[in-house]
């Protein structure tokens, strides 16, 4: 079932789910942390100088926006442990992005600041910027009312569903530490700021664990309050000028406040602090169009190979809970794909099946 089937009907009260509903709603966490990455990516390399591989010179903006990529693929990794957990295989449909569609959760109240954006790939520009701190929009005061409410207003109130729902149903679905050989650990370098407490790469093996998972995601992204840094349990450590590491980049500041720095600062207009784009060219001429098909056959096998190898390394007991080399290649040559796509003056398309 993909999320926009469970987002989009109605809802109730979360201490009452079944099994099955249990496991619509974990897919559809997968959904929309899988759904976010080829979003944000594609706007990243549409700044200009990232292929040079030193991404401690990036600009600041695209460390803000690299950091965000990077925290995503852990919450993918840490809704799939979860699903593996409770004995549920989690799935990985290829992420579409048509306005007809709208962001894959029943749209919340948009702020007027936020209002007026599309549902598209595009280019670092306001309406992306728009788009994305819409999915990351901080949760209003207060729970959800369960017993009136009957659909999502955000990802943040999933969250709160599945926290309640994950715990009443934890002792009869349980695979058992004998059974649980899928768990991934793929972010062990990803350490905590005061080396304390759950904030990264997370095998479930409890219920302690698996909550502590879901708070990882809800501090760090969706559901994060707009004014709350992220507590320094779910912190990465600081940037460090001699081993810098883009996940460390402004780690107290949530998805949602860093995607609203960005913001403000193109509502400036031209400023030093917003890199250059690669131009999209209006009217191509023939090579230019070849060029231009080219670019993109190549991004949308590299992106086909990507999700054969996420289906199968999450779905797969993993030497060292570590995907596989032939992971990380496919997952790394996207930087160049989507690159290269963008050079040639064409916005990046990705497959939907």
């Amino acid at each position: 079932m993909h999320i926009t089937d469970v987002l989009r009907k109605t809802i109730h009260n979360p201490a009452t789910w079944s099994k099955q509903e249990l496991y619509d709603n974990l897919q559809a966490a997968v959904d929309v942390e899988l759904w976010t990455i080829p979003l944000y990516l594609t706007t990243l390399y549409s700044i200009q100088g990232l292929n040079s591989g030193n991404q401690q010179a990036y600009p600041t903006t695209a460390k803000l926006i690299e950091s965000v990529v990077i925290q995503e693929m852990l919450h993918l990794e840490l809704i799939s442990n979860l699903c593996n957990a409770l004995g549920y295989a989690p799935q990985y449909p290829f992420p579409t992005y048509e306005e007809a569609e709208g962001i894959p959760f029943l749209k919340p109240d948009v702020p007027p600041k936020y209002a007026g954006y599309q549902v598209k790939l595009g280019p670092l520009d306001i309406n992306q910027l728009k788009l994305f701190c819409v999915i990351e929009l901080p949760e209003p005061p207060g729970k959800p009312d369960w017993n009136k409410q009957t659909r999502y207003n955000s990802i943040g109130e999933l969250y709160q569903a599945l926290e309640i729902a994950v715990p009443l149903q934890w002792k009869d679905l349980y695979v058992g530490a004998a059974a649980n050989t899928k768990q991934q650990a793929n972010f062990t370098d990803y350490t905590q700021k005061n080396q304390q407490g759950h904030g990264f790469s997370q095998t479930i093996n409890s219920l302690d664990q698996a909550l502590a998972a879901i708070q990882a995601i809800v501090k760090q992204g969706e559901g994060n309050r707009s004014t709350e840094e992220i507590p320094p349990r779910d912190q990465a450590p600081a940037e460090n000028p001699t081993a810098y590491d883009p996940s460390d980049f402004d780690p107290s500041q949530s998805h949602f406040l860093k995607f609203n720095l960005i913001l403000d600062l193109l509502r400036l207009g031209p400023n030093p602090w917003i890199p250059a784009t690669y131009p999209l060219i209006p009217h191509p001429d023939k090579q230019q169009l070849a060029e231009q098909a080219m670019a993109q056959r190549q991004l949308q096998d590299g992106f086909r190979a990507f999700m054969s190898e996420l289906q199968t390394g999450f779905n797969t007991a993993q030497a060292n809970q570590q995907m596989p080399g032939s992971f990380y290649s496919s997952m790394f040559n996207l930087q160049s794909l989507i690159t290269t796509v963008w050079q040639s003056g064409a916005t990046p398309a990705f497959p939907s099946h």
